[in-house]
């Protein structure tokens, strides 16, 4: 039986994939994942990223958006170029945007000015959101990066829905009210390699309580591999490996879990749609 895999997230534009990016696809491809969403989240990525789904028309589509970390890049030429972005069909999202109260030198209050910016720029596009978040690695509590996110949103979001999704929390990392919070307002999970590091057993709890019919399967490359391949570079072959840790955890087969996670991927992305 072949089984077909999607990632909805990853960097093949990245410097890492420079010497062999084809190959990689290629790879991904002869295993399954041959549907996969490039994700440029700074401006000089959006061109290539095009040019990537030029050449492989109807397996490779884009999300653009602006990083947290590059906030500074949402300036008005960049906004109204990420606009007409938006209106081509080989782009089928925004993203990835959201807050990093972990690694980003930008402070709280820009990146919530800069997300606000985004999303009030962009309110007309009628794409899916694809939402980077990430909590201060220090475990104070002060800040909830998630919280902070969902309240920019509400105040600045207009959603669309593509069924019951109007997007995807990429790479979740919060805690219980985060996951309750992100389902109700129609986001996806992206779950990825961290599924598979023994430390996330509470990561692994929300995403058995988010349930197969509320995740989608991503990559991040080329970061976060599983954790047969902590510390080298992740790419889009890995996504089988990560579709099996999710069965194993749901209590279905890797064919069951690959085929609600794709037919979700489509749901919320409708490519050539």
């Amino acid at each position: 039986m072949n089984i077909r895999y999607c990632d909805s997230h990853a960097h093949l534009c990245d410097r890492a994939f420079e010497t062999d990016r084809d190959t990689v696809i290629a790879r991904a491809r002869a295993c399954g994942t041959d549907l996969i969403f490039e994700t440029p989240c700074v401006p000089d990525d959006w061109a290539p990223a095009l040019e990537l789904c030029a050449r492989y028309p109807g397996k490779i589509y884009a999300v653009c958006g602006i990083h947290p970390q590059d906030c500074e890049q949402a300036t008005p030429e960049n906004l109204a170029r990420l606009t007409e972005l938006l209106r081509l069909p080989q782009v089928r999202g925004l993203g990835e945007i959201g807050l990093d109260y972990a690694r980003c030198n930008q402070s709280f209050e820009e990146q919530a000015a800069a997300l606000g910016k985004i999303l009030r720029h962009t309110a007309g596009s009628r794409k899916p959101v694809v939402l980077h978040c990430r909590n201060p690695f220090d475990g104070s509590g002060k800040r909830n990066a998630y919280q902070e996110m969902f309240s920019v949103m509400r105040a600045c979001w207009t959603p669309h829905f593509n069924g019951r999704f109007s997007g995807i929390l990429h790479c979740f990392c919060g805690d219980g009210p985060d996951l309750r919070a992100a389902l109700d307002m129609g986001l996806a999970i992206g779950v990825n390699g961290t599924i598979s590091y023994p430390k996330n057993g509470m990561l692994r709890e929300l995403i058995k309580s988010a349930g197969l019919n509320n995740i989608v399967l991503e990559t991040d490359c080329p970061y976060l591999p599983p954790q047969s391949g902590r510390g080298k570079r992740n790419e889009p072959s890995k996504i089988p490996e990560i579709c099996a840790h999710a069965a194993a955890l749901l209590g279905v087969t890797p064919e069951q879990a690959a085929e609600a996670t794709l037919a979700n991927a489509l749901e919320i992305f409708a490519p050539g749609g």
